[in-house]
Parts: structure tokens; C-alpha cells; sequence
């Protein structure tokens, strides 16, 4: 007669064995994404992000420290500030990137083959010039809606580009072009 095999103790064990794979392959994928190994969202620049406005002189946009931010994600908004008035703060506006030029007066938006810049980087600084801070280029919803409606009068008195305005401020943000805010600062307008 012929002993019988039994494999009775064969199945609980590779049981067993299988779950402590599955088990510590999760604990690695776990780890993985709580370390940052695996990165499934680009991460957005974070900058410091300065500007002056002067009513006879234009505004300057200042990179002051940070990530270099590319320039094809880069979006400018600016919003009134508590000094227009007290309802005037949902006013928004993106700014027209052609009126943005370097130091020389050349467009900065442009792309790098025929040459415009590829990002913003720490120490450079970007020019609107007088010219490009009218209402019809820097807030041309505003300039819009000041041709079309019956209160152009209280729609002008929000031009940044008004003596009457020195000394009140609006914000500058920096987005990206997600929406995922880089920078903000308060801009005060001078003469």
C-alpha cells in the first residue's frame, strides 16, 4: 500500500504568504505617496511678487525671491482696494500680458524662439508704461463698462491712472494659469 500525500497545510501557508506580499506591497505604495516619491500634481511656483504704480510714470512688476515662474502660466490680476470704496473690491481685472515689455521696451511675451523670455525669474523686473496704464489698456472691463452705462462718471473714478486716486492701492495677483494663486501684493498708486 501506498502512503497518501496530504496537503492539507499547503493551502492555509501560501495563503498567508500571499497576504504578507499584498500587505507589504501597499505599505510601499503608501509610503511612497506620503513621501512625495510619487508626485501626481505639478507644484506651483511659489514667489514674492512686488509692483509700484505711478500715475506719470507706468508700473513695475518686481520678481523679489522665489521659484522662477514660466512665463506661458503666468496670469496678472488686479482688484481695487478698500480705497475705491466700499463695493468696489469685486472689480477685477487680467492684465493684457502685450503691455507688459522689459526694460528696454521690448514685449516680454513673446515665445523664446523668436525672443521673448521663458520665465520670470528672481531680480528681474517688468514695465507697463504710461501709455499702457489708461483705462482702455489696463482695466478695459472697466473702460468697457464706462462707455456703455450710465454711470461712466463713478466708473471712472476707479482708473488706477487718476491723481485723484494717489495714495489708495489695489492688489496684484499672480496666478497661474490653474488659478492656483503664486503671489499677492498691495500696490500703492503714487503721482
Amino acid at each position: 500500500m501506498k502512503p497518501k500525500l496530504r496537503n492539507d497545510a499547503v493551502s492555509p501557508v501560501i495563503g498567508i504568504m500571499l497576504m504578507l506580499v499584498v500587505t507589504i506591497i501597499i505599505a510601499a505604495v503608501v509610503s511612497a505617496f506620503g513621501s512625495g516619491m510619487i508626485d501626481s500634481q505639478a507644484k506651483t511656483p511659489q514667489a514674492k511678487i512686488g509692483a509700484t504704480f505711478s500715475v506719470s510714470q507706468g508700473m513695475t512688476i518686481t520678481h523679489d525671491g522665489g521659484d522662477a515662474i514660466p512665463l506661458d502660466s503666468i496670469v496678472f490680476i488686479t482688484q481695487h482696494g478698500p480705497g475705491f470704496g466700499p463695493s468696489t473690491e469685486p472689480f477685477a481685472e487680467v492684465l493684457n500680458t502685450s503691455i507688459i515689455a522689459d526694460e528696454d521696451g521690448n514685449q516680454v511675451f513673446l515665445t523664446s524662439s523668436t525672443g521673448g523670455k521663458s520665465s520670470f525669474n528672481p531680480g528681474d523686473t517688468l514695465y507697463i508704461s504710461t501709455d499702457n496704464c489708461s483705462m482702455e489698456m489696463l482695466q478695459p472691463g472697466l473702460y468697457k463698462t464706462s462707455k456703455t452705462s450710465f454711470s461712466g462718471g463713478a466708473i471712472t473714478a476707479l482708473k488706477y491712472q487718476r491723481t485723484q486716486n494717489v495714495g489708495k492701492t489695489f492688489i496684484l495677483k499672480v496666478n497661474d494659469k490653474d488659478g492656483n494663486l503664486i503671489s499677492t501684493c498691495e500696490v500703492k498708486i503714487t503721482s
